[in-house]
């Protein structure tokens, strides 16, 4: 008897320690013993176990006078040392029933000759790692030497984590350790097990992941409406194991969307996705070592050299304790993989675009996923650039992985297994292999399908149509025996080929019933809107109704809503306050009524007009003179002026030279500007006694006629 293999349980708690080449170990709750029991009445060191002639003997170590006692088989030690052979209880003194640690061992099975590996009944410890001692041997960098182990103690089953990196998730929830049961799915980084009926069943297949898309749908809040935007619509379709998948369409369709939708990082709003007949969403936490994701801005170091972006891409991804030669060998194959051997040594920024493209995808091969997504990896490239990436991206596919890529590059797409055209709206309307593509449209070219897909009426065709084939038929009463809820999400099989008339009047006619939908929700939300505002205000909203309704509505012209502005007319405000409806309104007095237009002489206005642009010109042209070369007006005001302390220093009156040498050209340019200044003052004069003699002309014979109307009358009198 080599090992020994104890389970240690603290209530619902419990604990499994394999002595492995161990000849002794200590028990307690010290941090320095080799199983650590945390409990208040444990002592530091309880316990020591030691092997002898291959039999196992226990000796208690408890001090005197300490508040635990130790049993085996319900009494206490008759010696300090005794043979184990039965059932270890740590208890407090002198207490019957409370807590207790339970240490017993664990039946050790030997494996027959022939026996798998899987049946966990052939062993007592089953150890799952990537060390090639283990039971269970899985070969990924992500996955620890000694993973996980499964125990079997003669009538259940545990597993626990042996401290490993990439962490062990049962049913997706990480664990250190569970009691199994079955349909229990465990997860490691690229491995899933089943657990059923004793044994251990591979859930992921060597050649890739399966996806299936089971009618995925996604919406988005749309602002502007306040309602809701469909980017993706009910698509459904399956991606088989170690398929090379391409989806496409026009900008705007929803690829990339539908592409988030796929890995995750913008999930469904209806529908599923589902990895290996498990729900993706679900177990998404132990997925994520599985997946790699290129996006299409590439995402490194460009003063790195390529091996070493590598290196440090390979640390922060793997396990620390991964040596140097290991991380060395998975660089230098992942450079190999995507045929950039001689380039180790260049700079990123002095690469191409296509290398540099190849350098983002052997960082995701350094871990090496089941699952690969490319976001338009041949963007920017030449034709023949964007055939090695597509060949590239078919060997991956065929090393054992799942590839699903969006490109706009159309010459190569003869490289993937299958195709998925989205029209507008995200409508699936086509899925299949390259060399049914122009006959199922019946187009000759792509830029005659991309064109057709642009349009509703169309989309809507060809989605009727994909879902009338019998792809559809098969997989859709396979998706609906294998997932609860996939008759719910995904759209029903067409009975039977429709024309495109049928299609063109169903679209109409559903656009008429969005259309009444979205006016019928909009007045209900005006009724809302106008409910809270008048529980909030009663008394007044029914003042301010009574008031509208009760004035005319050429008083309510004062409000300044729209349909008042519409009445409003300029031209009957300027009419009435012109002058001759105001002199309409006086009383009749003549020395108040103002001149017409008729008694101003024709040159009056051009003259008023030539004088004061001679004042203006004038004006410039001194702010000119004087060293100013803008407007005056517009000029802006100068710093503040800083008064000097002290007693103020007088003032010498300027030399007479320099007055009389100035004073030549000064005074020259003054005579001008005032000479200038003059003239147009008289001429403004000129044009204002013109003006008032009309004036005068116009209103003298009303004055005679005043005169002699007031004459009469006192002569009557």
């Amino acid at each position: 008897m080599s090992n020994i293999i104890l389970k240690i349980s603290d209530g619902e708690l419990f604990n499994f320690f394999d002595s492995e080449e161990k000849k002794e170990f200590t028990v307690g709750s010290k941090r320095t013993c080799d199983v650590v029991v945390k409990g208040f009445f444990v002592a530091p060191e309880q316990l020591r176990f030691i092997q002898k002639n291959n039999v196992w003997y226990v000796e208690d170590l408890t001090p005197e006078g300490y508040k635990s006692e130790v049993l085996t088989g319900g009494k206490h030690f008759k010696r300090p040392v005794v043979r184990f052979d039965s059932d270890i209880v740590i208890r407090k003194t002198g207490e019957k029933r409370g807590d207790t640690v339970k240490i017993s061992s664990v039946k050790k099975i030997t494996r027959k000759r022939g026996g798998s590996n899987f049946d966990l009944t052939q062993k007592t410890l089953t150890v799952v790692g990537r060390d090639p001692s283990c039971d269970i041997v899985v070969d990924n960098p992500m996955v620890s030497e000694k993973h996980f182990r499964i125990v079997y103690d003669g009538s259940d089953y545990y597993i626990e984590d042996l401290r490993s990196i990439g962490g062990t998730f049962v049913n997706n929830r990480k664990i250190r350790r569970a009691r199994l049961g079955d349909y229990d799915r465990i997860s490691i980084p690229s491995a899933a097990y089943t657990f059923y009926e004793r044994k251990l069943l591979y859930s992921t297949s060597p050649a890739g992941i399966q996806i299936d898309a089971v009618g995925v749908t996604k919406d988005v809040a749309d602002r502007k409406s306040h309602g809701k935007v469909r980017l993706v619509n009910a698509v459904s379709f399956r991606i088989e194991p170690g398929a090379f998948v391409a989806i496409v369409g026009g900008s705007g369709t929803g690829k990339s969307t539908l592409l988030d939708c796929l890995n995750g990082l913008r999930p469904a709003t209806d529908g599923g996705i589902y990895y290996d007949t498990n729900a993706y969403y679900d177990n998404i936490r132990s997925y994520k070592n599985v997946i790699g994701y290129v996006p299409q801005k590439d995402i490194m170091h460009d003063d790195l050299t390529v091996e070493t972006a590598l290196r440090y891409t390979a640390m922060l991804r793997m396990r620390s304790k991964m040596p140097g030669e290991e991380i060395r060998a998975r660089v230098k194959e992942a450079i190999a993989d995507v045929k950039l051997s001689g380039r180790e040594n260049l700079k990123i920024s002095a690469l191409s675009g296509g290398q540099r493209k190849r350098v983002s995808i052997a960082m995701e091969l350094l871990s090496d996923p089941k699952v690969i997504f490319l976001d338009e990896p041949t963007s920017g490239l030449s034709p023949d650039l964007d055939l090695e990436m597509m060949d590239l991206l078919k060997e991956l596919a065929g090393k054992g992985r799942t590839i699903v890529v969006i490109t706009h590059a159309m010459e190569n797409l003869d490289k993937c297994d299958r195709i998925a055209f989205l029209g507008k709206g995200g409508r699936l309307c086509f899925y299949g292999e390259h060399k049914d593509v122009f006959r199922y449209f019946n187009r000759k070219s792509y830029s005659r399908i991309f064109a057709a897909l642009n349009d509703d009426t169309l989309c809507a065709y060809f989605e009727s149509k994909y879902r009338s084939g019998e792809y559809y038929k098969e997989l859709y009463s396979a998706f609906c025996e294998q997932y609860a809820d996939a008759k719910a999400c995904m759209l029903p099989p067409e009975t039977g080929k429709k024309t495109l008339r049928q299609t063109a009047e169903e679209t109409s006619a559903a656009e008429v019933r969005a259309r009444r939908t979205l006016a019928d929700k909009a007045a209900v939300w005006k009724a809302a809107i106008k409910a809270k505002r008048a529980a909030r205000h009663p008394a007044e909203d029914e003042r301010h109704t009574a008031e509208e309704e009760a004035r005319p509505a050429a008083v309510r012209t004062q409000d300044c809503t729209a349909e008042d502005a519409a009445g409003f007319r300029p031209e009957r405000e300027a009419a009435e306050l012109s002058p001759e409806a105001e002199s309409a309104r006086t009383d009749g007095d003549a020395e108040s009524t103002l001149p017409t237009d008729a008694g101003i002489p024709e040159a009056a206005p051009a003259q008023m007009t030539e004088s004061h642009d001679k004042v203006h010109e004038y004006a410039e042209e001194t702010h000119v003179s004087d060293g100013i070369a803008e407007d005056p007006v517009d000029a802006q005001p100068g710093p503040p002026v800083v008064k000097k302390r002290g007693r103020p220093r007088k003032k010498q009156p300027p030399a007479a030279t320099e007055t009389a040498a100035d004073g030549t050209e000064e005074g020259a340019a003054d005579d001008s500007v005032n000479a200038g200044a003059e003239e147009a003052q008289n001429d403004v004069h000129a044009l204002s006694e013109g003006t008032n003699d009309a004036v005068k002309k116009q209103s003298a014979p009303r004055k005679k006629k005043a005169a002699s109307t007031a004459a009469e009358e006192e002569d009557e009198a």
